[in-house]
């Protein structure tokens, strides 16, 4: 890899995205970027990590905010006054980052409307993961233990969450394939194999070497 690259990863609950994400991580010898954005912007903030997490992928409720911010430029500094920790200010500061990260390193970022905030920058793939609801169901219970109906309330609940915050930040359908390079339904692959697609498009696209 002689440039830099990002790989950003919109996801269904249940896809598998976080251990997809670990798989091309260490193909690729490249740093995936999940939750752990909320102690890195916190530590740069100064605002406690628990209000990233509070607001995790969840919309904002400033109609003024919705309306206007397609008039501000896409490099917008987070605001320093008193409402630091609104969702839209918090979301800001995560734009930030997130921005930071393309400039100086290969990376890939889970969620956080990244194929948005990064629309403007060159060497960026953009990836979909999705899931039929009986694989994605399967694979919370196993991964988190939980009964059946526990799972299925759990990827309803979080995709309704990702499904309006993308929505309310980007003003774009979350599940529209237009908005991504690469969409990828895992229901019927393990883990390694999606990584394996993921890893074949990018040598097929040069960002990684044959």
């Amino acid at each position: 890899m002689s440039e830099k690259f990002t790989i950003t990863l919109g996801r269904e609950c249940g896809a598998g995205a976080t251990n997809i994400a670990q798989v091309l991580s260490k193909k690729l010898g490249i740093p995936y970027y999940d939750k752990d954005i909320f102690r890195m912007v916190s530590d740069k903030s100064g605002v406690l990590e628990e209000f990233f997490h509070v607001n995790n992928e969840r919309p904002g409720n400033n109609l003024l905010y919705k309306i206007i911010k397609d008039l501000y430029p896409k490099d917008r500094k987070p605001s320093l006054g008193k409402d630091i920790a609104s969702p839209d200010n918090l979301f800001r500061f995560q734009s930030e980052l997130i921005r930071e990260l393309a400039e100086n390193e290969s990376c890939m970022i889970i969620g956080r409307c990244a194929d948005y905030v990064l629309r403007d920058y060159d060497r960026v793939v953009n990836v979909f993961l999705c899931g039929d609801e009986e694989s994605k169901i399967r694979r919370m219970m196993r991964m988190f233990s939980l009964e059946r109906e526990a799972a299925i309330e759990r990827i309803h609940e979080t995709d309704k969450q990702r499904r309006k915050y993308y929505n309310y930040y980007t003003g774009k359908d979350w599940e529209d394939a237009k908005n991504y390079d690469l969409c990828l339904n895992t229901g019927n692959m393990t883990i390694e194999e999606a990584a394996d697609i993921i890893y074949f498009y990018l040598q097929k696209k040069g960002y990684v070497d044959a």
